[in-house]
């Protein structure tokens, strides 16, 4: 169903942003052991790699625009501009970790950054090997499966309404009025990981039900 070529390419691109997802999980694990230098390399790792799957997925979309006719080549890019989606918001998270003082925060609301970050990192994982499913053919495990990331959102929606409300609770207390601002849009772009990986999945989900009515 898929050539070769252009699989191998985007499970490629699929790696990478599982990637950026992991450098910044781990970059917040990093902050809960004190381990600030690391916990910015690990950072500046997750930027980075965001910059290779931009290159990766450039390469991507000229070899989708060579080897598939014209109903493939939408359903292929349509889970692209996905993709693309979990991609921008883990550079935003790694981008929001450096720039404000995480181990001022109430020991609370890290376990909440700290829990979505798992959560995200949990999604990513699951877009990547559906994607691998997929790709092998393996479509009724793909309709199987989904839904695991369905679970993982909606523990990462509830997760995010107690961190808000954990905001209302500590921001008083927090000496800079900009750190809750910043905390906010942390948590949501967290939360938005598996927002669009679970987008992500249906779409992996309504592919394999399309290809398994082909065979």
């Amino acid at each position: 169903m898929f050539e070769k070529e252009l699989s191998e390419t985007l499970i490629k691109y699929v790696s990478a942003v599982v990637n950026i997802v992991r450098h910044s999980r781990e970059g917040i694990k990093m902050l809960e052991e004190f381990r600030s230098a690391e916990a910015m390399q690990y950072f500046a790792n997750a930027i980075r790699e965001d910059t290779e799957a931009d290159e990766v997925r450039r390469g991507l979309l000229v070899k989708l625009q060579f080897l598939h006719p014209g109903f493939m080549r939408e359903r292929i890019s349509t889970l692209i501009r996905r993709l693309d989606l979990i991609a921008e918001q883990s550079k935003e998270v790694a981008r929001n970790m450096t720039l404000f003082p995480y181990l001022e925060l109430p020991g609370e609301i890290k376990d909440s950054v700290n829990e979505l970050s798992e959560r995200a990192l949990e999604a990513a994982l699951m877009v990547h090997e559906l994607t691998y499913l997929l790709l092998n053919g393996d479509y009724s495990k793909v309709i199987e499966i989904a839904y695991k990331t369905e679970v993982a959102e909606e523990e990462a929606d509830k997760t995010l309404v107690k961190a808000r409300q954990l905001l209302v609770k500590y921001g008083v207390t927090l000496k800079n009025p900009a750190i809750v601002l910043m905390v906010d849009k942390l948590i949501e772009s967290l939360e938005g990981i598996t927002d669009f990986a679970e987008d992500a999945s249906d779409y992996l989900r309504t592919l394999a039900l399309y290809c398994r009515e082909l065979k």
